[in-house]
């Protein structure tokens, strides 16, 4: 083997033991578990979401609720794993998304966690949006685990938002 060739394939093995050592740190953190979802889904134009990877981050029961009001009554909509990942696929995300933490409350007693969470988001139509959500995991074989998510959006630009929950 060539010394050129040496160097490639150590550069190479040395890049997939640190990201592979940093994903499973990621499991071990639930709050880091929480934003790990928010680093896949941001993406830009053209880009495709790794739903094989993303799936790893919850339990296979795990339930995805958006709520929200219409016409001032409250509304929800729930999807299963297989669903939310593939809404990750539509043209909305393949676009260019990015969302990312604004503050989070993290609980954390034997075995369970509850993330209360406000965020932003930024579409490929420069729409923004401030929300809150909610994940709850569990640590089972070795790891955390998403089991839900709960999330609404702020109507008001993120004024409504409880000052706990923005990290402020």
């Amino acid at each position: 083997m060539t010394i050129k060739k040496t160097i490639y394939l150590g550069i190479t093995i040395l890049a997939q033991t640190v990201c592979f050592g940093q994903k499973e740190q990621v499991f071990q953190d639930p709050n880091e578990l929480a934003k790990e979802t928010q680093r896949i889904i941001s993406i830009e134009a053209g880009q495709k979401i790794d739903t094989a990877y993303f799936k790893t981050l919850f339990l296979p029961s795990a339930r995805f609720t958006v709520v929200g009001q219409e016409n001032g009554v409250y509304a929800h909509e729930t999807m299963d794993l297989p669903s939310f990942a593939e809404m990750l696929t539509d043209e909305y995300y393949s676009l260019g998304y990015h969302e990312e933490a604004i503050g989070e409350i993290v609980e954390e007693y034997n075995g369970i966690a509850q993330i209360i969470q406000s965020f932003k988001g930024l579409d490929s139509e420069n729409v923004s949006g401030i929300g809150v959500g909610s994940y709850h995991l569990i640590y089972s074989d070795g790891r955390w685990w998403i089991a839900n998510m709960i999330w609404t959006m702020s109507n008001v630009d993120g004024k409504d938002i409880p000052k706990k929950y923005l990290g402020h």
